[in-house]
């Protein structure tokens, strides 16, 4: 890498990795060739001009020739090829080489740690998302591959001894296809290719064999000296894709996963999860140290097999965007900003003149008019002494500049690794002593635990482990401006709010001259690209704290019970923390998950109506999580808040947390809910079930936890005062 890459061009004042090809759409390229310059051209990476870029990529050999010999290390050249016929080089140049069929060539052989490996791509036709739960599977390990060569297995006696009488005893089912006629049933013999001559590749039945194992056998060659091969890499996509965990056995230093793995370098926390490497001479005693792992295990592998393949490997793209991110890790530069989706304001401007009749067409984010909240209003919403400053407002910083992903760290291994984030859920904390040392530049607001009174210096400063911080509240609004009017009123003088921004749902723009509360933080209205439950959760632009407190236009909280919520999420910054608390139950009768509403001891979701969450869930639920889901939000008008309860426990494999005692906000003052529609409960029953099919499995998990303030209802002495009066 140090010897053959172009480091001059992709200096470290580079804000990201940046790529270009100069081989435009024609005719003459291949059917592989369009489909990668299509998601090149998609990338984040991609620059329209060559000039500023690190990286130049090409899609046919004889181009990415003509570059290495063009460019004297003033630009590396990189070139893209999983065509089925080898790839092949006249001789050895400084070409970056992602392949899925290297060589013993000279010029096309793997070279560690500067070529890519990618997956294997198939013409086959494989199911939908494999459940996650493996004893519903009758094999326990199963393989279906043929070979040309009639010596293309060392344990080849053992396998076929596996396929006798006793599989039923053991669960084994292994397919050995190496005669002629059986061999028109293997890929890639069946698109007129010819692979390597002791390489095994995956038959017809493979995908529905699979589909009922447990696990499958990545059935290896004699020794061919190659570290990888095209077969093995085929065999491997369609374990991923069938749902059955990978085994491997090992042959160091002849085969080793690190070169026979795709993207080893990237994902190798992955892999050591999802696939059971073994020693090879471990082959005859499979089946009992596969009978002997228990289910969470299995379930665990499964997870890590669905997410490798889903996110790194299924598509075009994917796999572009893991070479780059490889190719960004070796460079020491970050990826680029995640997407922000542009915010357009919903406001119609008043006319200049104020006796005018006709609103002007310009639209802004700020509302003219305003009124003073009712003090009978304020009365009911803060009923505590002191619970924290108002101001001046503060955004969240921004980590995303100092993001040079080294990997292996926990926000690169749960956060989107394609795009650098401003700030994560997973970000590390401080130790408390960087709270008190002189001149600290991160504004910790410690609390002062010297002078006794535990509520006043509670109330004085935030505490924790994180520095002092806002939250902005996102509100969701279609129409009901005396509603939501109301419910904005309710949040005037609240401590720690940062700005509202109300994203307005309506066909038209609210009334010019409608009258807003006047807060003491600003009020920005958002317009929704159309009428969908999903803009509750758009990433917008405007937003600009980690912070987010999420608010249905009908939803009335007191103060003391957001602060309370408020401090809550920031000791627990990756969960979903709020007041309604809803379950899911299984019915043995209909064999379906049921939404539960009614009072119980444990539960699985808090409504995002009235919830805190942290914004980088904004684009996971935009980007990452599978857009499928946003559809049903969409066709059933509902479900947007289960929808975020299933990506968030998905994603970190934790419960939400609810706070206080509320179960419900009624509104009695709306004509009309959606939640009071005679079809609300069945619809959201439908939308968990839809949801499980998605992800294989559900992600939900129960908990028994409410969270209260530290004192409540502990009897202090009269001297003392309380963290919160009434929580």
């Amino acid at each position: 890498m140090n010897s053959c890459f172009a480091y001059q061009t992709c200096g470290l004042h580079s804000s990201f990795l940046r790529v270009c090809t100069s081989e435009p759409d024609t005719p003459s390229l291949s059917t592989h060739a369009k489909a990668w310059r299509a998601a090149l051209l998609a990338s984040s990476h991609f620059s329209s001009s060559c000039e500023h870029a690190c990286v130049k990529v090409h899609f046919e050999a004889a181009k990415a020739v003509a570059c290495a010999n063009a460019s004297s290390k003033k630009q590396s050249c990189l070139l893209l090829s999983d065509n089925l016929d080898p790839l092949f080089l006249p001789t050895p140049l400084p070409i970056l080489l992602a392949s899925s069929n290297f060589t013993l060539h000279t010029a096309t052989s793997f070279r560690a740690h500067f070529d890519f490996l990618m997956a294997a791509t198939m013409d086959m036709n494989f199911s939908t998302q494999s459940p996650l739960l493996t004893s519903q599977r009758p094999l326990l390990l199963a393989a279906s591959v043929g070979v040309r060569s009639h010596h293309g297995n060392p344990y080849q006696d053992v396998l076929s001894f596996w396929t006798s009488a006793s599989q039923d005893r053991i669960r084994v089912q292994i397919n050995l296809m190496t005669e002629h006629y059986q061999l028109s049933r293997c890929w890639p013999h069946t698109s007129g290719h010819a692979g390597h001559y002791a390489d095994w590749s995956p038959c017809s039945d493979s995908p529905e064999l699979l589909s009922n194992a447990t696990f499958c056998l990545l059935v290896t060659g004699l020794n061919t000296h190659l570290p990888n091969t095209h077969g093995l890499l085929s065999q491997l996509t369609t374990c991923l894709v069938s749902g059955a965990i990978p085994v491997f056995l090992t042959n160091e230093p002849l085969l080793s996963p690190s070169t026979a793995l795709p993207f080893w370098e990237v994902l190798a926390w992955h892999w050591h999860r999802a696939v059971l490497f073994l020693p090879a001479a471990r082959m005859p005693h499979l089946p009992e140290i596969l009978d002997a792992m228990d289910e969470a295990t299995l379930i665990e592998m499964r997870a890590q097999c669905q997410l490798i393949w889903n996110k790194y490997l299924s598509t075009k793209q994917s796999q572009l965007g893991t070479i780059f991110l490889a190719l960004s890790r070796r460079l020491g530069l970050r990826q680029p900003p995640a997407p922000l989706l542009p915010s357009e304001p919903a406001l119609l401007r008043p006319p200049a003149n104020a006796s005018s009749l006709q609103a002007t067409t310009t639209l802004t984010f700020y509302p003219s008019y305003f009124y003073e909240p009712r003090p009978s209003v304020l009365a009911q919403m803060d009923v505590d002494d002191l619970l924290g400053p108002t101001g001046p407002q503060r955004d969240s910083p921004s980590s995303a500049s100092l993001q040079y992903a080294v990997g292996g760290d926990l926000p690169s291994l749960v956060a989107d690794p394609f795009f650098s984030h401003a700030s994560t859920p997973w970000a590390p904390f401080l130790p408390s002593e960087m709270q008190f040392s002189q001149g600290q530049k991160f504004d910790f607001r410690p609390i002062n635990h010297t002078v006794g009174n535990a509520g006043a210096e509670f109330s004085a400063d935030l505490g924790g482990m994180f520095p002092y911080e806002q939250f902005t509240v996102v509100m969701l609004c279609y129409n009901r401006t005396s509603i939501a009017l109301l419910s904005l009123e309710a949040l005037a003088n609240l401590p720690y709010l940062h700005s509202v921004v109300v994203v307005w749902n309506g066909p038209e723009p609210p009334p010019v001259y409608l009258r807003w509360p006047k807060l003491h933080v600003p009020i920005l209205v958002v317009k929704g690209e159309k009428n969908s439950l999903n803009n509750r959760f758009a990433p917008y632009d405007i937003i600009k704290t980690d912070a987010l407190l999420m608010l249905d236009d009908d939803v009335l909280l007191r103060h003391d019970e957001i602060i309370l919520a408020f401090r809550v999420w920031r000791e627990n910054r990756d969960r979903i923390v709020g007041f309604p608390a809803r379950g899911h139950f299984w019915s043995y009768s209909t064999q379906e998950w049921y939404y539960n509403s009614d009072y119980a001891c444990e539960y699985s979701m808090v409504l995002t109506g009235a919830a805190f969450i942290h914004r980088y869930y904004l684009h996971a639920y935009t980007y990452e999580m599978p857009s499928r889901i946003r559809e049903i939000v969409d066709e059933e008008m509902n479900c947007e808040d289960i929808a975020m309860n299933f990506l968030v426990s998905h994603i970190t494999r934790k419960p939400p947390i609810k706070v206080t005692t509320h179960w419900s906000f009624l509104c009695h003052r709306c004509s009309s809910t959606l939640y009071s529609r005679p079809t609300h409960k069945e619809s959201r029953s439908t939308c968990i079930n839809s949801f499980v099919k998605i992800y294989g499995y559900n992600p939900l998990i129960y908990t028994q936890f409410r969270a209260d303030s530290v004192l409540f209802k502990t009897r202090l002495p009269a001297t003392k005062q309380k963290c919160f009066r009434y929580v």
